[in-house]
């Protein structure tokens, strides 16, 4: 399987999740909301069609795979997607906009820290483990 694809929409990923990062200034934060919640908005945009295809299309193809350590991998790492995507959804639903950002910035700055952290260390697990995997399986 060519993952190619895929680790593009990392790399992307990535760069969002650090551009969101830089803006985490908390003058600029409070100063600027708005600023920081379009990057988020964009982050998250791109998150999610990732999380759609990885859902949909990659983590059921590599379950049905020929591969039983690939199998069950790809089972365990949809299984844990799960809860990743309801925090990812709570958080947007407790910082929907620039309004939500500007009452309390600090709060703010600390939940977007800890969301990113753990989208890095998502992305850093499926590229270190599940990916090279899938690429052997595939050659």
């Amino acid at each position: 399987m060519d993952m190619t694809s895929f680790n593009d929409h990392h790399a992307e990923v990535l760069a969002l999740a650090a551009s969101v990062e830089r803006r985490l200034d908390p003058a600029a934060v409070a100063a600027d909301p708005a600023a920081v919640s379009g990057e988020l908005v964009r982050l998250f945009g791109k998150f999610s069609v990732h999380l759609a295809i990885e859902d949909k299309a990659l983590y059921p193809r590599l379950a049905r795979g020929a591969d039983p350590a690939l199998r069950s991998m790809a089972v365990r790492f949809q299984e844990e997607m799960g809860g990743l995507t309801q925090r990812f959804d709570t958080y947007r639903k407790a910082w929907p906009g620039p309004l939500a950002i500007a009452r309390d910035p600090a709060r703010f700055i600390a939940e977007t820290r800890a969301i990113l952290a753990q989208l890095k260390a998502r992305i850093g697990r499926e590229d270190a483990e599940l990916y090279p995997l899938a690429a052997r399986a595939a050659a």
